[in-house]
């Protein structure tokens, strides 16, 4: 009696949290259809406000994505509170926005990279770590746009 007791109550918060994590994908994910030149706009208007700081990721001569040196800091970085991905594909007119609260990606990386799985970001792909994020502090971590005309572009608030 007693087992079957705690056996439902664990069954009840596993839903729960289910529940949670379902709510709080669906809020961090949006997709849109837009229109090349509409996704062009976005893009240029998010990357105008990131200055011209190189990214930390760049895809390499070999195809792979290459982490970039951090640069020497004199002080801590400031602190990162929410990490945006942006992806177009152009075979879908498909924009999509991903925002992935901080906090969030450093107790749960996989759990972070399901809910921008629609945006073709892999977060596994580039190995970064919360700590490596953080070590850089808020700016630009990828822009990448393929000959295909998709694009992707991710950076640390």
């Amino acid at each position: 009696m007693r087992t079957s007791r705690v056996l439902l109550m664990l069954a009840v918060a596993a839903v729960a949290g289910l529940g949670v994590f379902a709510a709080f994908a669906s809020r961090a994910v949006t997709i849109e259809t837009a229109s090349p030149s509409e996704a062009l706009r976005r893009f240029s208007m998010v990357r105008a406000s990131l200055g011209s700081s190189p990214a930390m990721v760049t895809r390499g001569p070999s195809g792979r994505l290459e982490r970039q040196p951090l640069p020497a800091a004199a002080a801590a970085p400031p602190a990162i509170a929410v990490i945006h991905v942006l992806a177009y594909r152009a075979a879908t007119d498909h924009l999509v926005a991903g925002d992935v609260p901080f906090w969030f990606f450093r107790l749960k990386a996989p759990a972070a990279q399901y809910l921008v799985r629609d945006t073709g970001f892999d977060l596994a792909e580039l190995g970064l770590t919360a700590a490596d994020l953080a070590a850089r502090g808020p700016g630009l971590v990828l822009d990448e746009q393929r000959d295909s005309g998709d694009r992707v572009l991710v950076w640390t608030e």
